[in-house]
């Protein structure tokens, strides 16, 4: 617990990136993790060393990353973060998959548990709770329509 509150947002990213290349291939190579994030090699190995320091990844021997169990929790966790926003940006406010997907990345990283937690409960609540009135989203939006004239962004 203690490592995870001193990442910084590219660490967990890295993270999150070895996370899903292992399920994905089994391992992860440094090549690998700097194709799927768009950065340098250099970049990658300055990153693997400062998580290996921290006790969150192993390196092996030809260079195959993995994630110690408290890398994978903190993995596991962010992963988790960017899913419920990432639904409450599609499926709440009617974004497209890209944007939510991509807004659900910024944000995973500066919400608390708490605000996490509540998002998916109000999606869940939205979808599930059979008084809420079937035509919501339709009226939601027929409302964001006017509002979004409004405000200036």
């Amino acid at each position: 617990m203690g490592p995870q509150k001193q990442l910084t947002s590219q660490m967990e990213d890295y993270l999150e990136s070895i996370y899903h290349l292992c399920e994905e291939q089994g391992v992860a190579r440094v090549k690998s993790i700097a194709n799927r994030l768009l950065v340098s090699y250099p970049s990658v190995v300055g990153a693997i060393k400062n998580l290996k320091s921290r006790q969150l990844v192993h390196q092996e021997h030809y260079g195959y990353v993995r994630l110690t169990n408290e890398g994978q929790k903190i993995a596991v966790a962010v992963i988790y973060r960017h899913e419920v926003l990432t639904r409450f940006l599609m499926d709440i406010l009617g974004l497209d998959m890209k944007i939510a997907s991509n807004d659900a990345c910024k944000i995973e990283h500066a919400v608390s548990p708490e605000t996490v937690q509540r998002l998916g409960a109000v999606a869940e609540f939205i979808e599930n709770e059979p008084r809420i009135n079937l035509d919501w989203e339709k009226e939601f939006k027929r409302f964001y329509k006017t509002y979004e004239s409004r405000k200036p962004i």
